[in-house]
């Protein structure tokens, strides 16, 4: 039987949330909400402004095609390889849980990833077919009122890949990751940091398969993020039973005192809902190791270095948010070429339904959508969600 394969599992396109593609990427330091458990584990104690209850939830699913072009190359592959045609599908589910500074976080991303090849000998498939399956698990803490926030956790991973129609079985493994955001009260700027470790699984062989060896590799990001306009980016977390103590003085408050704060709430919140301009920036780096990258080619061992840039803006407030960003991926043979992407998104607010009581009051529905395009290479994510 032959020696074991090492096999790269980078990609150095993203795939995330609609917000993430938007934004080309540069998230780490604005995480927050759903969309950021699995970007970085401190975003699960950022409170949002919107949130004014000690204990708070909430959920968030996307979906990612990347499969539209005719020779679409999810892995920049230069053109002696072969590649007809790369595609992928994505979809996470994430829940959030918090409890005035500290929060807990679970994400579920499953992606499908698959090559055809033009080059086809008879009798012989050169197709590939690779399955991932990725949970993050993160905690984390607010520190000095919320303003130095620290996460940790898990991220366990389910793998499984298919080559010349021979399907290996399925493999786990497990690694951590810890995360940082600074965001002073006040300030209209932020700073985040993120690391998530390498993980090594197995796929054994059979008496006529070598084994494979799949590394998923370590990615460090760090990003710097400012907003201008009068909208706040780091308000300060009062919750509605702070306000009825201030309101009421010290008497017994009543149920009315608490329907009076957190009308107050909303109203304040409202009011700052104003046009504001986000510039987010990060800076990733990905290792690079194996023989083999995930398409089948030989890999290239030095990491990828990807600046990332991205502008947010409510340009209609309280009804339509706009996104552009870009950011370089660097090729993963040697012989392969760097690729500029551009990425863009959109939410637009919808309508007001409580779903039977489910969904809380001033909550109206929202559409977000994103695209990711470059030289062979177009991706599209969508979700629906809430508009706070």
């Amino acid at each position: 039987m032959e020696a074991a394969t090492s096999v790269d599992a980078v990609r150095g396109t993203i795939t995330g949330s609609t917000r993430y593609i938007g934004l080309g990427g540069a998230f780490v330091a604005i995480a927050d909400d759903t969309q950021g458990v699995a970007m970085n584990p401190a975003s699960v104690a950022v409170r949002l402004p919107y949130s004014w209850s000690k204990f708070a939830y909430a959920f968030g699913i996307d979906f990612a095609v990347g499969s539209w072009l005719p020779k679409n190359d999810i892995y920049n592959e230069p053109a002696s390889t072969g590649t007809r045609k790369t595609g992928s599908l994505f979809g996470s589910l994430a829940l959030l849980i918090n409890y005035e500074h500290a929060g807990f976080g679970v994400a579920a991303e499953a992606e499908h990833n698959a090559v055809t090849r033009e080059n086809q000998e008879q009798g012989v498939s050169k197709n590939l077919a690779a399955n991932f399956g990725v949970v993050h698990t993160n905690t984390a803490y607010g520190f000095l009122d919320g303003q130095l926030l620290l996460g940790a956790g898990l991220r366990f991973i389910g793998l499984s890949f298919d080559r010349s129609q021979s399907a290996a079985p399925l493999t786990a493994g497990i690694g951590y990751e810890a995360g940082t955001i600074l965001k002073p009260k006040g300030r209209q700027f932020r700073l985040g940091v993120s690391f998530k470790s390498p993980i090594n699984a197995k796929l054994e062989g059979d008496a006529t398969t070598a084994p494979v060896s799949m590394h998923v590799p370590w990615a460090l990001s760090f990003g710097v993020a400012c907003q201008f306009g009068r909208r706040p980016l780091n308000p300060t977390f009062v919750t509605v039973s702070e306000r009825v103590r201030r309101n009421t003085a010290g008497r017994e408050p009543t149920s009315d005192d608490t329907k009076k704060a957190e009308q107050e709430l909303f109203e304040e919140y409202q009011k700052a809902q104003t046009w504001y301009l986000l510039v987010s920036t990060e800076f990733a780096l990905i290792e690079g190791a194996g023989h083999l990258g995930l398409s089948g080619t030989v890999a290239n061992s030095q990491p990828l270095i990807s600046p990332r840039l991205g502008v947010e803006s409510e340009v209609i407030p309280r009804h339509l948010r706009l996104r552009l960003g870009s950011y370089l991926e660097l090729p993963r043979t040697e012989d392969g070429l760097a690729r500029l992407h551009g990425t863009g998104g959109v939410d637009i607010k919808l309508f007001e339904w409580s779903v039977f009581g489910l969904v809380k009051p001033f909550d109206y529905w929202q559409l977000s959508l994103a695209a990711d395009g470059a030289r062979s290479y177009f991706n599209t994510s969508f979700s629906v969600g809430f508009w706070h």
